[in-house]
């Protein structure tokens, strides 16, 4: 036999064995009589190389098998049967095996052209690994549980770049406890992210937000008797798919083994989600300046379906777990909108309102030179000199306040009575939205009982003068405080001047851990200079503010016949005073819902007051953008320095100052001075305006340089926001004492 031959012969034997079915002694004989026709027991041995004492018994066999004919003579002799009959059984079964699978495997021409339905769980399984592993940046997964060891392997093998996201279904009520899913701990490795859900669910898989598999069988209860699996490469299904698991399944699915201390997020970081982007920047935004995050995205123009690439400073967002809404405001950089900075809308990817929808964006914190976190020189001369200025004790001099004043009823909401004085309260707010929800699901009225626990006095004219009063100035207030004055302005001033001109504002405050609900009465009481001159007087005024070293006026917002005051004061009470104050300090607050002509018109009002005194305005950075706004000044660069210079210069006041939690900018004709102000840790960001007001009235009140009375507003600021209660002087030379060792490295 020659060497082409005998290689021949072993393909032969070995598709015999592997794909027929025969054993080495059948698969050699046969071929030996294929080869050599009819032959006796002795000839097929020594053709096949076979064992005479195993011929008999092989080629037996392979007669019963249908390959082999036997000629009962002697010697015995025997002959294969024709291949193409021996084998038509085989291609019979073949062809069937054929048929059935075609019928299974309904898909369109390509499958990966759209949507390729399956019907074995092999090939479903197979494809479900296919998407797993096809993830480039996104994986979400809904995975019943008895599936977990499943795809463990294939979860554990992602690249460390794609973030995963899991939601474990079919769990049971023994898993859970209070809003959080406790699993083995070795579930914790199968995603960065995981939550869980009690609910029986179908297993469900997207990857970048582009491709997903749809398994109705995933789940231990199966949505239908016939066994399916959709294989989905259509984007647009995809994207269907993924907003799903993210926008309805996610945001009611509870955490899986949380932890006190979870991942903080790092940057540079790329979202193809907003929401994702949202959650984000909104935990790091609670100890970061929104304006400490840039943001670069690439999409769509909603207006002309011109695809963009754009990158400016963050500048505020909006969005719920609850609300299929979320939005990014985005100031943009002059180098990307052609020389201006308008504040722009970006929605995620299918947005159609806002003015851009974002198909993946980067955020960036600023770092170096620029990031307002790390303290620079001009911060550390200011503070220097604060620590040489600060009087060695406060409460030297004289004070005058006015003109807003709240009465704050705290209450909370009852979650479930227990007894007629026993009750459980309401923690969370988003269990407040909860209740709202299954009542308009229902036929019954809602109703929501609530106690007070407590009644206290607030408004800018109350959080500035508790300050003074603690440190021992000797204050007068005017303002709102009711006729006769409302107990909880009493009991805080009781040794100092008293002077109402109308009713407070009255507001129920509904605390949340994770939030807060004001119901505000609005207050039509309100009060003009002519409301002043009738209930207190111009005589008494003048007295009290005679031989003030400052006055301070807050907040426009909540008064807004404020300027006919300021006009009063420049009018009517200055000509009388020997000893006017050296400084107003005036603050606008929240004027967003104020008409731009009311606005327009109040800030005459300022520019004619600072004929006579100088005046300081200062604002947030939010309440600045919206004077920005009111002056048509939209254009102007973002930083707060080139913002308060601006104001400034329209406004027409001596100076100006625009502050955030992290730095703060006045603006005064010789230039602009600036503070940056050291990471908080807050345990309170309500108010913290306030306090920074108080600050640097404080300031102003002792004759502080502008540097220090900046430093000293955002220390009082800072104070407040890591205590939560207002400061006392320990409390803020202590903080003065850290203050430069409280900036990041």
């Amino acid at each position: 036999m020659d060497d082409q031959v005998e290689a021949e012969d072993t393909v032969l034997q070995e598709t015999l064995e592997e794909n027929i079915g025969m054993s080495q002694y059948e698969a050699s004989v046969y071929l030996a009589l294929i080869r050599g026709g009819k032959q006796s027991m002795t000839e097929i041995s020594e053709s096949s190389g076979v064992p005479k004492q195993r011929v008999y018994d092989t080629v037996s066999d392979l007669r019963n098998e249908g390959f082999v004919e036997v000629i009962d003579d002697y010697p015995r002799k025997a002959y294969a049967i024709d291949p193409s009959e021996a084998l038509s059984p085989i291609k019979q079964q073949i062809t069937r095996t054929e048929e059935r699978l075609d019928e299974l495997h309904e898909a369109v021409e390509e499958v990966e052209g759209g949507v390729a339905l399956f019907k074995s769980e092999p090939t479903i399984k197979k494809y479900i690994r296919k998407v797993i592993e096809s993830a480039e940046d996104s994986l979400f997964l809904l995975l019943p549980r008895k599936h977990l060891d499943t795809l463990r392997d294939d979860l554990t093998a992602l690249p460390a770049d794609v973030h995963s996201r899991l939601i474990v279904s079919d769990l049971t009520e023994d898993d859970v406890d209070g809003d959080d899913i406790y699993l083995d701990e070795s579930v914790s490795a199968l995603a960065d992210d995981i939550h869980g859900v009690t609910s029986n669910e179908p297993l469900m898989v997207s990857v970048d937000r582009e491709r997903a598999f749809y398994w109705t069988h995933g789940s231990k209860r199966k949505m239908t008797s016939e066994m399916q699996g959709f294989y989905i490469t259509n984007p647009e299904l995809g994207f269907l798919f993924d907003r799903f698991l993210s926008d309805s399944i996610w945001p009611l699915a509870r955490p899986v083994n949380p932890t006190d201390d979870p991942d903080w997020p790092t940057f540079p970081k790329e979202y193809i989600r907003l929401k994702d982007c949202l959650s984000d920047l909104k935990r790091v935004t609670r100890e970061r300046a929104l304006e400490s995050f840039e943001v670069e995205f690439e999409g769509y123009d909603t207006r002309t379906g011109e695809a963009v690439t754009k990158r400016g400073t963050v500048a505020g967002y909006y969005f719920t777990e609850f609300d299929i809404r979320a939005t990014l405001k985005v100031e943009l950089d002059r180098e990307y909108d052609s020389g201006t900075s308008d504040v722009v809308t970006v929605g995620g990817w299918k947005a159609t309102y806002e003015d851009y929808q974002a198909r993946r964006l980067t955020v960036w914190e600023k770092s170096g030179k620029d990031h307002p976190a790390t303290i620079d020189d001009e911060t550390e001369r200011h503070l220097l000199r604060c620590r040489e200025e600060i009087p060695e004790e406060f409460g030297d001099g004289r004070i005058a306040l006015g003109m807003d004043a709240f009465v704050d009823r705290m209450r909370e909401f009852i979650e479930e009575r227990n007894g007629s004085r026993d009750y459980e309260s309401m923690r969370k707010f988003g269990d407040l939205k909860e209740l709202l929800i299954e009542f308009e699901a229902s036929d019954s009225v809602p109703v929501i009982e609530w106690v007070p626990t407590e009644t206290i006095p607030g408004g800018h004219t109350v959080h500035l003068g508790q300050v003074f009063d603690d440190f021992g100035y000797d204050l007068t207030v005017f303002g709102t405080f009711g006729d006769p004055t409302h107990p909880v302005f009493e009991d805080v001033f009781s040794t100092h001047d008293v002077l109402s001109a109308g009713e407070p504002t009255f507001a129920d405050y509904i605390l949340f851990e994770d939030g807060k609900l004001i119901l505000r009465e609005p207050n039509f009481d309100q009060v003009d200079w002519d409301t002043v001159v009738e209930e207190i007087g111009i005589e008494t005024l003048a007295e009290s503010v005679d031989g003030t070293t400052v006055l301070g006026f807050g907040s426009w917002s909540n008064i807004p016949s404020l300027p006919s005051v300021w006009d009063g004061f420049r009018d009517e009470i200055w000509p009388l005073l020997e000893n006017p104050p050296n400084s107003v300090v005036i603050s606008p607050a929240d004027i967003q819902q104020m008409s731009p002509n009311l606005v327009k018109n109040g800030l005459q009002s300022l520019r004619a007051l600072d004929d006579v005194v100088p005046v300081t305005v200062t604002t947030n950075r939010t309440q600045a953008k919206r004077l920005l706004t009111v002056l048509d000044e939209e254009g102007t660069d973002s930083s707060l320095s080139n913002t308060a210079m601006t104001l400034r210069n329209e406004i027409g006041v001596s100076k100006f100052v625009v502050h955030t939690l992290l730095e703060a900018a006045l603006a005064r004709e010789s230039g602009i001075v600036t503070a940056r102000a050291p990471r908080p840790a807050p345990e309170q960001v309500t108010n913290s305006d306030a306090h920074f007001d108080t600050g640097l009235t404080l300031g102003h009140a002792e004759g502080l340089s502008d540097g220090t009375s900046l430093i000293l507003a955002n220390t009082v600021a800072g104070c407040f926001m890591r205590e939560g209660v207002p400061p006392t002087e320990e409390s803020i030379r202590h903080l003065l004492d850290q203050y430069d060792t409280l900036f990041e490295a």
